[in-house]
């Protein structure tokens, strides 16, 4: 879905198969990585509900090959499982990570799960099975530079 304001133009994210708007879809808390190898490509994570009514979310996501121009909505990272507070980064060979904060549906634990993409974003790994200590508001950065911590990241 396109929308236009002047000469901004704005490409909506969450969408179907047909690149049309979703009816009755939730979603916010959006963050939005770009490949440092190739612009075209990058991957945006959000707070995915099931409905406008739930407070129920889940771990969705979203990515372009085309600069923003076209989106792919595959779904979310594990169906049925409570997650909140998206970060997406990118390395320096075009990886794109994403970490969430992970719990049950009555909020009994916290932990981060980081995930990778070595797609362009069109499928995620877990990184961290062992169920890393987390809370409310995780970061994530990844060390770019060229030295002896290239690849480094820090949740």
């Amino acid at each position: 879905m396109i929308s236009q304001f002047g000469v901004f133009t704005s490409y909506q994210v969450n969408v179907d198969a047909n690149h049309q708007n979703i009816l009755g879809d939730a979603a916010n808390e959006c963050a939005i990585s770009v490949d440092p190898t190739n612009g075209d490509k990058m991957t945006i994570a959000w707070r995915q509900f099931n409905d406008v009514t739930s407070n129920f979310r889940q771990g969705g996501w979203g990515y372009t090959t085309d600069a923003g121009i076209t989106w792919t909505f595959p779904g979310v990272l594990q169906n049925n499982i409570f997650r909140s507070d998206p970060v997406t980064q990118s390395n320096e060979v075009g990886q794109f990570f994403y970490l969430s904060l992970q719990s049950d549906a009555q909020q009994s634990f916290f932990c981060d799960d980081l995930w990778r993409s070595t797609n362009g974003g069109q499928t995620w790994t877990e990184q961290s099975p062992d169920r890393s200590a987390g809370g409310d508001k995780e970061w994530l950065t990844i060390d770019r530079l060229t030295d002896q911590g290239t690849g480094s990241n820090t949740r």
